[in-house]
């Protein structure tokens, strides 16, 4: 799987720029603000079908204008695709060979993709909810219907939340919500445990990869029905949910929020049994993450069937010389297509491997052989 080409128009600072791309390495090169990350956000919003930036259709678009559009050759089991996305305010929409689809649907199909930034760690060092999302997102990205249930939950916890919040004593109408968050939370712990243990049993390999001790580190699902260790089936996990939820029910009232449920799980990282966030150094947690996002791609490839695109921004940002070498040669070895931004081609190592060097200043890149050639 790999994205052939890819034509931008109206996106961030790129007015009009058509790509052709290595299957292999592609490195963008410029000075900070110039276009590298944006290139790197719009090929990830082709194959995730969101902006790493979190950010709207509408601040995505070139300043002034209407909005932007995106249009990807992509090349996936052997099959040639077009794959196109457009943005205005608040709308995003996305064509795959000609027919709308939801962006849900087209994404993974004929693209897909890893992203890891400056900003990756700090899944180390920030609150529960965002370990959280992390999880639910590699898990989005095996079972498409995740998400469905997700916001089925989500929205039985705004119901529940809303008849404590009020003062509500009817058991008939809690007990209903309550049977939803039962049912729903039980598959989302069911599906979290299973890819937390295929997380754990896979990134040993390339923590060590990365010069990291394996025994030292590890990360595990926190959840309230841990103490049931019985608790494997789903089924089991909702009686327990349900139970909970209905002891519950008098101090939730008094705080006028549900305390039960997987939307308090988290998933810490830990070295020697303690927080990585606390003991663990600088550059240990950001191999550690490093290694989290080898093992991202690693799984998507099992889903998907093929190795995913693996977009690093700014990688010297995060390792030094040693580990930005160990990384390129464990990539070069995943055989996938990478895309890695850095200010100059001095801070990447030599690649053996076929690659295309893009020079990028103010939205608009050429090739280093282009370059060479005027």
């Amino acid at each position: 799987m790999f994205l052939e080409s890819l034509r931008l128009h109206d996106f961030r600072n790129i007015g009009d720029a058509t790509l052709e791309f290595s299957p292999g390495f592609n490195l963008i090169i410029g000075e900070n603000g110039q276009g590298k990350s944006n290139l790197l956000e719009a090929i990830a919003l082709l194959a995730t079908g969101r902006s790493f930036r979190k950010a709207t259709p509408g601040a995505m678009g070139y300043h002034g204008r209407p909005g932007y559009r995106l249009k990807g050759i992509t090349q996936a089991m052997g099959l040639t695709h077009k794959l196109e996305f457009s943005g205005e305010k608040q709308r995003q929409t996305a064509r795959l060979n000609g027919k709308a689809m939801s962006l849900a649907s087209a994404m993974g199909q004929v693209l897909a993709a890893v992203v890891s930034t400056p900003d990756s760690p700090g899944l180390v060092q920030g609150g529960p909810g965002e370990r959280r999302d992390y999880l639910d997102w590699v898990v989005f990205s095996a079972i498409r219907q995740h998400a469905a249930t997700a916001r089925d939950y989500h929205g039985a916890l705004k119901a529940r939340n809303k008849l404590l919040k009020t003062g509500c004593m009817d058991g008939q109408q809690l007990s209903a919500w309550e049977e939803q968050l039962a049912t729903l939370g039980a598959t989302i712990t069911y599906r979290r445990r299973r890819v937390v243990k295929k997380i754990v049993e896979q990134i040993p390999h390339y923590l060590e990869a990365l010069a990291l001790d394996p025994e030292r580190f590890m990360l595990r699902l926190s959840c309230q029905l841990d103490r049931y260790k019985d608790a494997e089936k789903e089924s089991d996990l909702a009686i327990h949910y349900r139970q909970m939820l209905k002891k519950s029910r008098g101090s939730d009232q008094r705080t006028g929020a549900t305390s039960i449920g997987p939307h308090r799980d988290d998933m810490p990282f830990l070295i020697d049994g303690r927080l990585l966030a606390r003991f663990g150094s600088r550059g240990q947690r950001k191999r550690f993450i490093l290694a989290l996002k080898l093992t991202e791609a690693s799984l998507l490839q099992e889903s998907v069937g093929e190795a995913p695109l693996f977009l690093l921004d700014d990688p010297v940002a995060e390792l030094d010389r040693e580990g930005i070498e160990r990384l390129v040669k464990l990539l070069c070895l995943q055989k996938q297509q990478i895309f890695l931004t850095a200010c100059n081609t001095g801070e990447i190592p030599r690649l053996e491997e076929p690659s295309t060097t893009f020079l990028v200043a103010d939205g608009a890149f050429q090739t280093l052989t282009e370059q060479m050639n005027k």
